[in-house]
C-alpha cells in the first residue's frame, strides 16, 4: 500500500519547517513544558510522589513535614536524613550538671559522670584535627586521655602528663590500610592506620567498663563505626558518649540509609538519650543535601557494677 500525504498536510508541514514558525514553536513546547513542571512543583503531593519534581521544591525536609509526612511505601533515603535531623533536635534527658569540657558538654549526673569515687576516669577521644581543648579540659579534671587522629600525620606522643596522643583512627575494622573519603582531612594519596574499638581496647588493656566517656567526630565514619560497636555488644557498658553525625551529598551511599536509620534506633534502644545539640550546617536541597550535628547522649541503663 502507498502512502501520500494530503496537499493540505504537506502545505501545514512546510510552514512548521519555516525558521520563523519552527522557533515559535520550539518556545512553545518549552514554555508549555515549564508550566507543567512548575504546576507539579507546586503540588506538594505530586512533588512527593514524582521524586524528580522536588528538585524544585527547595527544602524537602519543610516540603515533607507540611505534608505531614506523607509517603508511599518505604521512606526514601532522603526522608530517613530528615527523621535523623530532627530527633538530633529533640532533647530527651534533662542533665543537672553539665559542665564545658573545652569545646564540648559533659554530663557530670551519677551515675553517667565520669569523675566517680570508685572508677578511674579513661576517656577515648576520637578525632582531634590539632583541637586538644576537650582533651586537656578533661585532663585537667584528673582523666586519662587517649586523643586518637591519623589525618594530623603527627608520631604517637605523651602531651602533658594525662593526654596520650595516637596516631591511630577508629573505624569499622582493623586495617593499616584504610582509603580515608577526601576532604579537608584527608587527601586521595593519604592512607591510614585503623583499629575497631575492641581492638583499641584489648591494645592498651581496657573493657568497655574502664571507659567513663568516648568523643566521636570521624566525618561520616561514625555510622559504619556504629554498625560494629552493635554487633559486638559494646554500647551497653558505656555512661556516656559525644558523637558528630554526618550526611555528606556524597556519602554515606543513598542504599545504606535504611541500616544507617535501624542502627541508630537500636543506639537508642540501649538507653542513649540526648541531653545536647548543636547545628553544624544543613543543606535541604536535592541532589546535594547535607546535615551535620554534634549530640551528647548519657546511658540511661548504665549501671555501675
Amino acid at each position: 500500500m502507498r502512502l501520500t500525504l494530503r496537499p493540505e498536510f504537506g502545505l501545514w508541514l512546510r510552514q512548521m519547517l519555516t525558521p520563523a514558525t519552527g522557533w515559535r514553536l520550539v518556545l512553545q513546547i518549552v514554555v508549555a513544558s515549564f508550566a507543567f513542571l512548575l504546576i507539579l512543583s507546586l503540588s506538594t503531593t505530586a512533588s512527593l510522589r514524582f521524586s524528580p519534581f522536588l528538585y524544585l521544591k527547595g527544602d524537602v525536609c519543610q516540603v515533607w513535614k507540611n505534608a505531614q509526612y506523607t509517603t508511599q511505601g518505604e521512606f526514601t533515603w532522603w526522608q530517613r536524613a530528615c527523621i535523623l535531623e530532627r530527633d538530633w533536635q529533640r532533647m530527651e534527658y534533662i542533665c543537672k550538671d553539665t559542665r564545658l569540657m573545652g569545646n564540648y558538654p559533659v554530663c557530670f549526673d551519677e551515675p553517667f559522670s565520669p569523675i566517680m569515687k570508685d572508677k578511674p576516669c579513661i576517656v577515648y577521644s576520637f578525632g582531634i584535627a590539632n583541637d586538644f581543648r576537650f582533651d586537656d579540659a578533661l585532663a585537667r579534671v584528673n582523666c586519662t586521655v587517649y586523643s586518637f587522629d591519623p589525618s594530623m600525620g603527627v608520631s604517637d606522643h605523651l602531651r602533658g602528663d594525662r593526654v596520650h596522643f595516637m596516631n591511630l583512627g577508629i573505624g569499622a575494622e582493623d586495617n593499616d590500610k584504610f582509603v580515608p573519603r577526601v576532604d579537608g582531612y584527608a587527601s586521595s594519596t593519604a592512607r591510614w592506620k585503623i583499629k575497631k574499638l575492641s581492638s583499641i581496647m584489648k591494645m592498651l588493656g581496657h573493657s568497655v567498663k574502664s571507659l567513663s566517656l568516648l568523643k566521636m567526630d570521624v566525618e561520616n565514619n561514625e555510622w559504619a563505626i556504629l554498625d560494629n560497636m552493635l554487633s559486638e555488644g559494646l554500647l551497653e557498658g558505656l555512661p556516656q558518649i559525644l558523637v558528630e553525625w554526618h550526611i555528606f551529598s556524597d556519602s554515606p551511599a543513598h542504599s545504606r540509609f535504611e541500616k544507617m536509620y535501624s542502627d541508630y534506633n537500636k543506639f537508642k534502644t540501649i538507653g542513649f538519650r540526648k541531653f545536647w545539640m548543636r547545628n553544624e550546617g544543613r543543606n535541604h536541597w536535592l541532589p546535594k543535601m547535607t546535615t551535620q550535628a554534634e549530640t551528647a547522649w548519657v546511658n540511661t541503663n548504665y549501671k555501675i557494677l
